[in-house]
């Protein structure tokens, strides 16, 4: 199941960068070999800093609170002078950890997929925030019997507090995806549940569809089928870990909400017609066995 990354050392999957009033500017990047796996927490307590995302460039003042989801990240300048954190979070062991928790009034799940910005936070804001950074340092520090709880308690804590004060309505965010408000919903909804493996059923009862109307919107703006297009989703994941992140095969099933390695295996071989180890070891060698722009996603 995905919770294997619960069971793995908190460590491996969550880290603390402290930006202490650096000389000169200050550049972070995440591990280019993880870069798609980590969201971030970042607070800006003075100074300013500049994130480079997938398409976008946000610019903060201090001080202000910014949350990213996995992958969102390129890389985050510091100018000289500045102070403030960067908290990292594994989506293997955020996605779980988010998914463990019922509370009907807080999206958690919609919540870690979003980007969330606060200018200018006011100073309760902000010292609530440091008190769950310096309470995650700290577990990760002591390694003490239930660090894991109290950190994803906290991570947890955080986004609550980006709900209640960003006021955000998921349902009706832009998406920046082009076509008909159905298939835009669809392939955001992808996004959030690929992992949970829902069934074209599912994706419509959620929206309040038939899965006629459905399929008539995603044939019309992607040309493909709903099916298609999740099975899409699923193998651009797979190839993005498989080339790009240290996980074994059954930790990228698993983390892909497989329940058994050997399904992801047909599935992967299904869709590229090589099992994804044999693929994995040809696309580090510079010779892919398949365009991996066939597994691009919208």
């Amino acid at each position: 199941m995905i919770s294997v990354a619960l069971n793995q050392p908190t460590q491996r999957h969550v880290n603390v960068i402290d930006v202490r009033y650096p000389q000169s500017s200050l550049l972070w990047t995440p591990p280019q070999e993880d870069w798609r796996f980590f969201a971030q927490l970042v607070q800006l307590n003075a100074g300013r800093c500049t994130a480079y995302l997938k398409g976008a460039e946000l610019t903060l003042g201090a001080p202000s609170v910014i949350w990213l989801p996995p992958g969102m990240l390129r890389r985050i300048e510091f100018i000289a002078g500045s102070s403030g954190r960067v908290v990292t979070v594994s989506e293997d062991w955020l996605i779980p950890a988010v998914q463990g928790l019922i509370d009907p009034d807080i999206p958690y799940r919609s919540l870690a997929d979003t980007v969330h910005t606060v200018h200018q936070s006011t100073p309760e804001f902000a010292q609530r925030i440091s008190h769950s950074m310096d309470a995650i340092k700290n577990e990760l520090m002591s390694s003490a019997q239930g660090a894991r709880s109290v950190v994803a308690a906290q991570i947890m804590t955080v986004l609550t507090y980006l709900h209640r004060i960003s006021g955000d309505d998921l349902a009706t965010a832009a998406t920046g995806i082009p076509g008909s408000p159905i298939y835009k919903r669809f392939v955001q909804l992808v996004e959030l549940h690929f992992r949970e493996h829902w069934k074209v059923a599912d994706y419509a009862a959620h929206m309040g569809v038939t899965e006629r109307r459905l399929e008539t919107a995603t044939r019309r703006d992607a040309k493909q089928s709903p099916v298609a297009l999740i099975q899409r989703k699923v193998l651009f994941e797979a190839c993005q870990r498989l080339e790009h992140s240290p996980l074994s095969i059954a930790e990228v099933a698993y983390g892909l909400g497989f329940k058994d390695p050997a399904y992801f295996n047909r599935f992967f071989r299904r869709h590229t017609g090589t099992a994804p180890g044999a693929w994995r070891r040809a696309v580090r060698a510079s010779e892919p066995m398949i365009d991996t722009s066939y597994a691009a996603w919208p």
